[in-house]
């Protein structure tokens, strides 16, 4: 087993980023993570570039639990400063729900992936891409809203839309945040600075499923094909990314949530269609160029 400092180097950097970013915009920074992810195990560990692919979205969903978590106890702690509480019954409705979602959508990706092996990573990666550019549009034109106009939940609408987004967040391979942030602000109408932590919170929930049922289902591949995987592989979870990127995020995750509560809403919402727009077109044409065997044009 090859671990070399170019490697690690990657890893403690990506985990860096993965922590800020998931604890100001309230989503799992896959974007950062996973490419970093599939470009370690293709290079150092000759991985086939679908199979990579979903190692790295259940690495990535491992690693999401513990970034989250510290994400949304300091976004709790920096609302109890402006005399906020977090919501938990908005919380409750929608993040059990997807726990059950969650589970649902990995079972569906390895159905997908047992069905077409070549290439259901790239596809997978290519569709999440489009709901990046939706979630943006959603952004840009939702009517940003202040704390204090948070309206009571409706366990139905908040159930199946968390029951929802975890399939497709957990089919396509991501934490979900990314997928959670447009419904939460857009569809059930929590003001951003609230839907930040019921996301993270929710993320806690539906990543632990979602990694455990990745490493589950993932490992009855790796028994067909014991070669294809890197070292210390476990289904579709690697210890080793894990361990390099999981404790840098953890700790940049504390410093997210000053600067979240910094800005103002409207700000916020802008910086979040960027960000969005930035993945979803970068996911999609990386997508149509790996499915014709092209480099991909956007780094």
């Amino acid at each position: 087993m090859l671990i070399s400092a170019e490697m690690v180097t990657f890893m403690v950097i990506a985990g860096a980023f993965v922590g800020l970013i998931s604890s100001f915009f309230g989503v799992g920074a896959c974007f950062i993570m996973v490419p970093v992810m599939i470009y370690c195990f293709e290079k150092f560990f000759a991985v086939n570039p679908s199979l990579s692919a979903l190692i790295a979205f259940g690495t990535n969903m491992a690693v999401v639990v513990p970034t989250a978590l510290s994400g949304a106890l300091r976004h709790r702690k920096e609302l109890r400063t402006k005399g906020f509480s977090f919501p938990t019954a908005h919380y409750v409705r929608f993040g059990i729900p997807v726990g059950v979602g969650s589970l649902i959508g990995a079972i569906i990706a390895f159905s997908f992936y047992e069905a077409y092996p070549k290439s259901a990573g790239i596809v997978l990666k290519t569709i999440f891409g489009v709901f990046c550019l939706f979630g943006a549009y959603r952004f840009m034109v939702a009517k940003p809203l202040p704390i204090e106009e948070l309206k009571p939940p409706s366990t139905v609408k908040y159930a199946v839309a968390g029951l929802l987004s975890a399939i497709v967040a957990h089919f396509i391979g991501i934490g979900g945040g990314i997928v959670y942030m447009p419904v939460l602000n857009s569809f059930l109408g929590v003001p951003v600075h609230l839907a930040v932590p019921i996301s993270l919170a929710s993320m806690c929930i539906g990543s632990s499923v979602g990694a455990l049922s990745f490493a589950s289902l993932g490992h009855l591949d790796q028994l067909r094909n014991p070669t294809m995987y890197p070292p210390l592989s476990f289904g579709w979870f690697n210890l080793i990314a894990f361990a390099f990127i999981g404790v840098t995020s953890i700790l940049f995750a504390q410093l997210g949530p000053r600067l979240a509560h910094k800005t103002s809403p409207q700000r916020f919402k802008i910086l979040l269609a960027i960000l969005y727009v930035y993945i979803g077109i970068r996911l999609i044409l990386r997508g149509i160029y790996q499915l014709q065997g092209l480099v991909p044009p956007l780094p």
